[in-house]
């Protein structure tokens, strides 16, 4: 379950900023707005997830051609993952159009910030532990959603058995 969620999020995240990333170009913002933006986005824990994007593509590219030609799987392995090894340098593509869309969205005194916040001792931890409280946060949402939906469906139907009304 916990991949699926990081799956989707990093597969929103690149979305999100191919479709942003198409509407600004670079020269749109002063390096230094850019560069604040790299760092800003290298240290954010959305960056984590997408270091998971080219492994899942070549498993994806694997699981295709095999199952077109099982027969192969060997040379369709090695094969994929050369191929995924000598793509790696495009990384810097994504980083650079992730940057754009931060550069896009915050000012560069905001991206001077946020990248100080997450180099911080603070920022550090909240990385570190951004996925477990996540979990909590979400566990606890549904617990207290759980009790107040009871209670709402209780107070609702003694209001209208006043009312009249059997339930």
């Amino acid at each position: 379950m916990k991949l699926i969620r990081t799956l989707f999020r990093t597969g929103l995240a690149v979305v999100a900023v191919a479709c942003i990333s198409n509407v600004s170009t670079a020269q749109e913002f002063p390096e230094s707005q850019l560069e604040a933006a790299r760092l800003a986005s290298s240290n954010a824990p959305l960056s984590r997830d997408l270091d998971t994007v080219l492994p899942l593509l070549a498993e994806r590219v694997q699981n295709r051609l095999v199952s077109l030609r099982p027969d192969l799987h060997a040379e369709i392995n090695s094969t994929v993952q050369e191929v995924a090894l000598e793509l790696a340098t495009r990384r810097a593509d994504l980083d650079s159009a992730i940057a754009l869309a931060w550069a896009r969205v915050f000012s560069e005194e905001e991206l001077v910030a946020i990248a100080e916040f997450y180099t911080s001792p603070a920022g550090k931890k909240f990385v570190d532990v951004g996925p477990e409280l996540g979990s909590i946060t979400i566990q606890t949402v549904e617990n207290w959603s759980t009790r107040i939906g009871s209670e709402m469906l209780e107070k609702s139907r003694e209001e209208l058995k006043k009312q009249g009304h059997e339930l």
